[in-house]
């Protein structure tokens, strides 16, 4: 084997240093898996209606009336402590109670939802993440992030 090709068959098999990471998802696909993962984990007898844009919604049976909650996660602006075992979400008007005509004084707008852990606060908790520590690892990362795109932005003259 000559020189030069010794050259290009080394030039080849060289891997390049820098490793391509992970573009960060946009917030779009952050509440579309966010929203993948509740429609998989919503608990009986609640029903998926319809996600678009942020908007996830489902409908409880509760007896002779039903009610369709709405969850806006484009509203997350908060999350539960990082110390404690309890996880939950927060935001002005995060959920929206519509309940069937007749029961619409139990129509309501709660700041909370419980996504894992023991729900000491007794939020709603309408999904079944409890039993499942990597799920909960990762929606808090996709929840940190929502919370990241979804928070204020500071002005160029806020110093903090």
């Amino acid at each position: 084997m000559s020189a030069n090709a010794q050259k290009k068959a080394s030039a080849k098999t060289t891997k390049p240093t820098t490793e391509n990471k992970a573009a960060k998802p946009t917030k779009q696909e952050t509440m579309d898996w966010i929203a993948g993962k509740m429609k998989e984990r919503l608990v009986a007898p609640r029903q998926f209606v319809s996600y678009s844009n942020g908007e996830f919604v489902y409908r409880n049976l509760l007896g002779v009336y039903g009610c369709n909650i709405t969850i806006y996660l484009n509203r997350v602006t908060g999350s539960s402590p990082e110390y404690s075992s309890d996880f939950y979400v927060k935001g002005s008007g995060l959920t929206y109670t519509a309940c069937d005509k007749g029961y619409e004084h139990y129509n309501k707008s709660k700041n909370e939802l419980s996504i894992g852990g023991p729900n000491y606060n007794d939020y709603s908790e309408p999904f079944d993440f409890k039993n499942d520590n990597s799920l909960v690892e990762r929606l808090k990362k996709a929840f940190a992030t929502l919370i990241e795109y979804n928070s204020d932005k500071k002005t160029n003259d806020e110093k903090f």
